[in-house]
């Protein structure tokens, strides 16, 4: 309701300054010129009706010391006047008449009219339109200010006292329309409205208005309306009040957030989300919401936007919620949850920049209150289902254009195991690459011009719950709760340490085909302290920590490696058929890679302990610390890498163009593995298969990765049986046992949305990315909703086998179904939806129907089953100035315990 008042600031501000002036102001000829020579009817000068000419005897008649000065007044700047027609003076009656397209413009402001009238006898000024030779009316007043328009259907305005009537006034303030049937403005600029409507729907019969008989507006001020209320398509509805109060400036205001009310069989009746909103300043505001049960329980909501010109702007949101644990009124347990966001982004341009996004919560804030389902993998808000939470508050500079220095703090959080990682703080220091045998002129032509040196310092203090195993014998980590109480002991036990890493490369050709990539990579660790072990009383295998040695501590690792890799093409042609071509490309790679054996005793990293029996216990002194320890055993492998396209053209009758298709036969097709060739067993390394294809014109997308283990299993007594160190083709057993397996199917069978997925695909292929990464994104496809056609439908299946060894197999598998249907243009249906098979049940699933009623929209959301059975069903406006203007009716999953 407090939109009427931008009715009263659009009258203000154009009678008051446009129009409240004396007439002689308004007209590019004295007023004694209009006294004492006839001025034709309508005068026109070289067939342009907008211009005057000026009379050559008037002109003669006057000379420079006989024109009267133009009297002194507010005027800031000059009144120009138009009109399409004509532009009419009469002497007798001073009276100045514009027809057609009339326009009168002052700075800023423009009134436009098919026809508008200046009575000096009367002192007044009128503008309205006409009808045209259908009955229609045309040239309605328009009047501008700025970007701000009005349209009105006739205006009078008396100059001399200042009062003015306008009828039919409209504008559009944001996402509402204002509407006012009749003005009246006095003297004191006050303004008095008869019949005024506000509405957030652009028909001109609008489907829902809220009416006040009367208002008065008094200018930057307030409006005081009368009783107001709500009509639906002219039905007038109770929905409304006795009189009403609104401020009538145009800023924000602090004031009072209306809850919302409901009942729940669990928690009983509610209001929810009710509180205020604090106006601190232009900068910065802040709203407090709570929601309050009558069978128990209360929440808190605290938000915060703010916002430092050209700076940074960000949001702090805070929830707590106390909810019962039992149905009994009698039992008093209830649970407390929490939930802290915070977001910062920096809008400067300098070195330096500061950033945070924070989510963090309570592990059973999710599970006790219902979230809804993130339908889109790719976005990490929380819902029902989030199992990992994280946090970054970073910290970053530049020195020059070699060096970068960054500070942060992360966090992260796994809800299903309650384990918390606290890296606090994380430190990075970057020197750029560097080039130290270059030549000034940029030349890049040798080995030596293409080294390249580069320095990464990184440090941590990490902080967890996590305390390891604890026991010779334990299965599983032992994870403490994060609260004060344990804070001392994670303290204690934090991992602490700082890394540098020095890698050299640089890259020649080899027999013209072939690219070479020497490396040598320089790795130390410094920590604080190291572990001492002893022999475990209850098991002589097995090594314990018996003590923490505090002191520096450094390691040093170092490691090198070269690659050569090339690609080979090869294109086989038909002569008739369809088919025009083959294409096959293969991409082999071949390197080796050394390193030394870090845990001989001359390096000190490992302890060496000598049980009972004589048998030496190799114990490593770093053992789950901030980055590692170094490796034991010395490598020295030689990897294999072998990828493979295959694809062909086709040119069919129904081709137009004369250009073939290209239509995929495998994606990517390959294997890796290595061999250690220092290795006194189990040389070879396990083999790597991936392959990915599409099929049926591309409607369906394969995906498949598998682990080949080249050894042969004994029984010994144990499930999986024991490894032996001889080839699986030796014992006639073909080329390994599959240890694992992925097959991943997905299509989407909304036509533009598959290709889409088809093109992405063709990018990836083409792109070089590593084997690993275009596996990932195979894996990893984007969800989209196309709403520019009528459905859609997106399945995805995934099947994973493992076995290991002797034991038993192990087959998982995952069926996952959207889309969304539109049974009309204003009709919509979606669903989520998948299948488990090792509950032969199906998971979490939501319908959805969407009705689109132009200026109004109902939602009907439902859960039919599961542990989050619930609905909701609202009719609501959709302007989000009127989102309180609905009716809500929805059942909690709360109800289902």
């Amino acid at each position: 309701m407090n939109k009427v008042g931008f009715v009263s600031v659009f009258l203000v501000f154009f009678i008051s300054s446009a129009l409240g002036q004396t007439p002689e102001k308004k007209v590019t000829v004295s007023e004694e010129l209009l006294g004492t020579q006839p001025v034709p009817a309508d005068t026109t000068i070289n067939g342009d009706s907008t211009l005057l000419e000026a009379d050559s005897l008037a002109t003669s008649a006057l000379d420079s010391a006989d024109v009267a000065p133009e009297p002194s007044g507010d005027i800031e700047t000059t009144i120009n006047y138009s009109a399409r027609d004509s532009i009419n003076f009469s002497v007798d009656t001073r009276i100045v008449k514009l027809y057609g397209d009339a326009k009168i413009t002052y700075g800023s402001i423009e009134l436009e009219a098919d026809h508008i009238v200046i009575d000096y006898t009367n002192n007044t000024l009128s503008a309205n339109g006409q009808l045209d030779s259908t009955g229609t009316r045309v040239g309605y007043p328009i009047f501008k200010n700025g970007s701000e328009v009005y349209e009105t259907r006739d205006i009078t305005y008396n100059f001399k006292t200042g009062r003015a009537r306008i009828t039919e006034v409209v504008t559009q303030q944001g996402e509402g329309y204002l509407h006012g049937e009749t003005v009246f403005k006095n003297e004191k600029n006050e303004l008095f409205s008869i019949d005024n409507t506000y509405t957030t729907c652009n028909l001109r019969n609008p489907h829902f208005r809220i009416r006040a008989k009367r208002t008065k507006a008094i200018p930057d001020d307030k409006i005081i309306a009368g009783p107001f209320n709500l009509e639906i398509n002219d039905v007038p509805t109770p929905l409304g009040f006795f009189f009403g109060m609104f401020p009538a400036k145009n800023e924000a205001s602090s004031g009072i957030i209306v809850p919302s009310y409901g009942e729940e069989q669990r928690r009983g009746f509610f209001l929810r989300g009710g509180g205020y909103f604090f106006d601190i300043s232009d900068y910065v505001k802040t709203a407090v919401r709570g929601d309050i049960y009558s069978k128990g329980g209360h929440g808190l909501n605290v938000s915060t936007v703010y916002k430092t010109r050209y700076k940074n702007n960000g949001s702090v949101n805070f929830n707590y919620t106390n909810l019962r644990t039992s149905d009994n009124i009698e039992v008093e347990d209830s649970q407390n949850d929490f939930r802290l966001t915070w977001t910062h982004t920096p809008e400067s341009k300098g070195r330096s920049r500061f950033s945070a996004s924070v989510n963090a919560a309570t592990s059973t804030f999710n599970s006790n209150n219902f979230l809804g389902i993130n339908n889109d993998p790719n976005n990490p808000r929380l819902d029902a289902f989030t199992r990992k939470l994280n946090s970054t508050v970073t910290y970053s500079t530049t020195f020059g254009s070699l060096f970068s220095l960054g500070l942060s703090a992360r966090h992260n959080q796994d809800i299903s195991t309650r384990e918390v990682n606290l890296l606090l703080p994380s430190l990075t220091f970057n020197m750029s690459n560097i080039y130290p045998f270059r030549s000034k002129t940029g030349s890049n032509a040798g080995v030596l011009s293409k080294l390249s040196l580069r320095y990464t310092l990184t440090g941590t203090n990490d902080i967890t719950n996590n305390l390891g195993r604890i026991g010779s014998d334990a299965a599983t980590d032992s994870i403490a709760p994060f609260d004060f109480d344990n804070l001392g002991t994670f303290l204690e036990t934090a991992r602490r340490g700082f890394r540098h890493s020095i890698p050299l490369a640089t890259s020649f050709k080899l027999l013209k085909h072939f690219t070479a990539s020497p490396s040598f990579n320089y790795d130390e660790r410094w920590y604080f302290e190291q572990l001492e072990y002893g022999i475990d009383p209850e098991n002589s295998s097995n090594a314990i920590v018996i003590d923490t040695l505090n002191g520096f501590n450094r390691i040093s690792t170092y490691s090198t490696s070269l690659g050569v890799n090339t690609r080979l093409y090869g294109t086989y042609f038909f002569k008739k058929g369809s088919v025009q071509a083959i294409r096959h490309v293969i991409n082999p790679s071949l390197s080796f890679s050394y390193s030394p054996d870090f845990s001989a005793e001359r390096f000190g990293y490992y302890q060496r302990l000598t049980n009972e029996e004589g048998e030496e216990i190799l114990a490593d002194r770093y053992r789950g610390f901030a980055f590692g320890s170094a490796s034991s055993g010395e490598s020295g492998s030689i990897g294999l890498s072998l990828t493979n396209t295959l694809e062909m053209k086709v040119k069919t009758k129904k081709d137009t163009t004369d250009q073939a298709r290209k239509v995929p036969i495998l994606n990517n097709f390959g294997f890796s593995t290595s061999y250690n060739i220092v290795a006194d067993s189990f040389k070879l390394a396990n083999i790597s298969v991936r392959a990915n294809t599409a099929l049926f014109e591309r409607k369906l997308n394969v995906n498949f990765t598998g682990t080949l283990d080249p050894y042969i299993y004994r029984e010994d007594g144990t499930e999986s049986g024991r490894r032996i160190d001889q080839f699986s083709w030796n014992n006639g057993k073909g080329i390994g046992q599959l240890s694992r397996a992925t097959v991943a199917l997905s299509t989407n069978l909304n036509p533009k949305a598959r290709d889409k997925d088809a093109k992405q695909n063709d990018k990836i292929n083409e792109s070089e990315l590593s084997p690993e990464e275009k596996e990932f994104l195979f894996n990893n496809p984007d969800a989209y909703v196309d709403f520019e056609i009528p459905w859609s439908l997106r399945i995805n299946y995934n099947l994973n086998y493992t076995k290991q060894g002797l034991s038993t197999s192990e087959i998982t598998q995952t069926l996952r179904f959207s889309g969304d249907l539109s049974l009309s243009e204003k009709w919509k249906l979606n669903f989520n939806s998948g299948y488990d098979f090792e509950n032969k049940e199906f998971t979490t699933t939501t319908l959805g129907i969407n009705r689109d009623l132009h200026c109004w929209v109902m939602d009907f959301n439902w859960t039919p089953f599961g542990r989050f059975t619930s609905y909701t069903f609202t009719i609501r406006v959709k302007s989000s100035l009127l989102q309180d203007l609905k009716i809500d009716r929805n059942r909690s999953f709360f109800d289902q315990f």
